[in-house]
C-alpha cells in the first residue's frame, strides 16, 4: 500500500477514530510513524507505522 492509497482509505473515516494495528492476534495503538529514505537507488522510500510496545 503507498501512502496516497493509506490516505484515500482513511479519508473517509471519523476523524477521531484511533487508529490501530493487527500483529499476533491481538491489537496495538498506533503510536509513531517514521520516514526512511532508501539507501539505494531504485527501491521505493518506506513509511513505517509503530506501536505503542506498553498495550
Amino acid at each position: 500500500m503507498t501512502v496516497a492509497q493509506l490516505l484515500e482509505a482513511l479519508k473517509d473515516m471519523p476523524a477521531d477514530a484511533v487508529v490501530v494495528l493487527e500483529g499476533d492476534g491481538a491489537f496495538a495503538r498506533l503510536a509513531r510513524i517514521n520516514f526512511e529514505k532508501s539507501p539505494m537507488a531504485g527501491l521505493p522510500d518506506e513509511v513505517v507505522l509503530s506501536t505503542d510496545a506498553e498495550e
